[in-house]
């Protein structure tokens, strides 16, 4: 009996210490040390965007070095925060090329063609290259290594479009090649009339009849003498430095387009005065109206005067064919008005 109740007294001591071991562990397993500090876990939901996700490395995106590409320690810091790079390749920019002859408009059917490059050019290249539309015989010369001419053997075409195209390998074997494209146009055919004549214009217009006039002379290469107004000239303070430009000559119309014989010889010079002039000794008075004191008072300012041969009466709406007839009859100093209906008309045919 009494070793029965010493057996179960040492079972009961060992389930004590049993438990009493395991109460030590978990209280030292759940004691956490004041100087570690718990981070909260990180749930990553099982539909993650692939747009929340690093992107992976791609070759050529921003902020990935290229093939070829300068390292960290090929770039320096400039004085003042800008970033310079050292190191650099020295790459050599290809030639250029330009049209220095003929002029690109109204160009003169008996000029050459003239072609300047930035650097020496290889000449068997550049020969072989070299075109011009339509077609024209003729040969090319070299007058120095950078220069290239173009003689045509016949006369170019009137009023015709050419194009020049040319290309070629710099000189030394570089390897750079200059490409250029040229387009040109020719003059008008000159006027066929078989005497000699001289085109005026008096009075004024309007800015697109003016411009008009001009680009209607410029295309039949022809220049002429213009008789404005003093008022033509203070209305359009471009005309007088355009006229000059395009070489033609301006002389004196007065200054308002009066009937001389009309005024007093005072307001005769006064009108003569303030006309238009520049180096131009020529007066022409209003509608030809002139009585023994014009001429005289004209003369004593330093003017003579001119009249004309040829009336085309453009301001009353001649036909351009009617008058190109009349000054083809004669030739001479012809009339002509800056306002005229069929004036632009009659230059082009004439």
């Amino acid at each position: 009996m009494f070793a029965r109740w010493y057996v179960r007294g040492q079972i009961v001591r060992l389930v004590v210490l049993v438990i009493l071991t395991m109460g030590v562990s978990t209280a030292g397993t759940d004691a956490a040390p004041a100087s570690v500090s718990m981070e909260p876990p990180v749930v990553v939901g099982t539909m993650a965007r692939v747009a929340d996700a690093p992107a992976s490395p791609r070759i050529g995106q921003p902020g990935f070095p290229r093939a070829g590409a300068l390292s960290a320690r090929q770039r320096s810091l400039r004085p003042g925060g800008r970033l310079g790079v050292v190191g650099w390749p020295n790459i050599e920019p290809a030639p250029e090329v330009q049209l220095v002859a003929p002029a690109l408009v109204h160009a003169a059917v008996d000029g050459v063609v003239r072609l300047e490059f930035s650097s020496p050019m290889d000449p068997v290249s550049v020969r072989r290259a070299f075109r011009i539309d339509p077609d024209v015989p003729g040969q090319l010369d070299w007058p120095d290594e950078q220069t290239l001419v173009f003689h045509p053997a016949v006369p170019l075409a009137y009023r015709t479009t050419y194009q020049v195209s040319v290309s070629g390998q710099a000189a030394g074997g570089r390897g750079l090649a200059a490409v250029g494209r040229f387009t040109f146009g020719t003059a008008w055919p000159p006027p066929s009339v078989p005497f000699p004549f001289t085109l005026t214009f008096d009075d004024c217009g309007t800015a697109d009849q003016i411009h008009a006039i001009l680009d209607a002379l410029a295309d039949r290469g022809l220049h002429a003498i213009f008789f404005p107004t003093g008022q033509c000239r203070d209305q359009f303070p471009w005309l007088v430095p355009t006229l000059l430009a395009a070489g033609h000559r301006v002389c004196n119309h007065t200054y308002s387009h009066p009937q001389l014989p009309r005024l007093s010889s005072p307001a005769i010079a006064s009108e003569i005065a303030r006309g238009v002039a520049v180096g131009c000794d020529l007066f022409r008075p209003p509608y030809g109206a002139m009585d023994r004191r014009v001429a005289p008072i004209a003369a004593s300012m330093g003017y003579h005067i001119q009249l004309w041969d040829v009336d085309t009466r453009d301001w009353a709406g001649t036909p351009a064919d009617v008058m190109d007839a009349m000054i083809r009859a004669k030739g001479g100093v012809v009339l002509f008005h800056m306002h005229g209906a069929h004036t632009v008309e009659a230059i082009r045919t004439l």
